[in-house]
């Protein structure tokens, strides 16, 4: 812990830092917007993952629509090496051979590993002494309980399908708990995330009823503005103590937009979350509980970050599963 003063001077320093490449970037985008007449913004870089720099250039310099790739940090050039050769390479276009039609929409951020369900079972049989293991092959039922097991405060990792490439967790790699509960940040960042405990989480909202909880401002058409987390926008102020586990202290939030269509499973959880409780966002922040290790991957890394918590993540969904610790057996 570094002497107050020093704290301060970082804490002023990084404010200006921020504001500085605010004042410079939406200046910098400006210009070229006048200069091209370019109606949409498209962002890649390593600093495109500045949420709130994002926020403003979206809602400030009037484009019609702002995209921003879910890794556009340097993973994400692979992908963007894939496209070029793809649709790049000239020397396709020969009588036998032609280039593919190019993607008609964006690559999804789910391009990771889809582990079978014998690497699923295999993980849970190698730490059967530690778990309790229900299967619950029903959709409807597993995802029921879940919403339920939220609105009762329970902190939930939840582990799914391919997973996400870049640093953002939208669902499938995800801690999730109750936005209605202040208590949790503290809780979850010192117990389960072993972090500062002012560090902010987001919102995972349901898109066609974001316009209804945060300020996009005029020049912004409500809907699915941020699917990948990308944006940091403002909790109108009548909300702000309905969701106060998702509303930093300046009154923002960096929210992720969900769509039916896009994300069925997770629209529908926080569907169900929504009727039970009339608020249609669930707390979403990454799964990963051991200090200094990255976002789980595999079956395993699952299991094992989700022992590491110690009962501070009550419950894993895990492909059809439901997991919960064992109690001890104190005979």
């Amino acid at each position: 812990r570094p002497p107050l003063s020093v704290a301060l001077d970082a804490i002023a320093l990084a404010h200006r830092i921020q504001t500085d490449l605010e004042t410079v970037a939406i200046d910098f985008v400006r210009h070229f917007k006048e200069k091209t007449g370019q109606s949409n913004l498209c962002l890649a870089g390593g600093v495109a993952l500045n949420s709130v720099l994002n926020g403003r250039l979206a809602r400030e310099l009037g484009f019609e629509q702002t995209f921003i790739t879910p890794y556009p940090g340097d993973d994400g050039i692979a992908v963007g090496c894939c496209a070029f050769g793809l649709f790049g390479n000239t020397h396709l276009d020969t009588a036998d051979e032609k280039r593919p039609p190019i993607w008609k929409k964006p690559f999804a951020p789910y391009l990771g590993p889809d582990p079978s369900e014998e690497e699923i079972r295999d993980a849970l049989v190698a730490a059967v002494p530690w778990l309790e293991v229900e299967a619950v092959r029903d959709e409807d039922v597993r995802l029921t309980t879940m919403a339920e097991e939220l609105e009762n405060g329970t902190v939930i990792a939840w582990y799914r399908s391919r997973s996400e490439m870049g640093p953002r967790a939208l669902g499938h790699r995800s801690i999730l708990a109750d936005p209605r509960k202040k208590g949790l940040v503290r809780f979850i960042n010192e117990h389960v995330k072993s972090r500062e405990s002012f560090r902010p989480f987001a919102p995972s909202v349901l898109a066609e009823e974001a316009h209804q909880w945060f300020e996009f401002g005029n020049n912004v058409e409500a809907g699915n503005l941020s699917p990948y987390m990308s944006m940091t926008v403002t909790v109108q102020n009548d909300k702000r103590s309905e969701i106060p586990a998702v509303t930093h202290v300046d009154g923002s939030s960096r929210l992720q937009t969900v769509t039916k269509e896009a994300e069925p499973v997770y629209h529908k959880l926080i569907s169900k979350f929504s009727e039970l409780t009339g608020v249609p966002m669930v707390l979403n922040t990454s799964f990963n509980s051991l200090p200094g290790e990255p976002i789980v991957e595999s079956p395993a890394d699952a299991i094992r970050s989700f022992l590491f918590s110690a009962g501070a993540i009550e419950v894993l969904i895990m492909g059809d599963y439901v997991i919960r610790r064992k109690s001890a057996d104190l005979r």
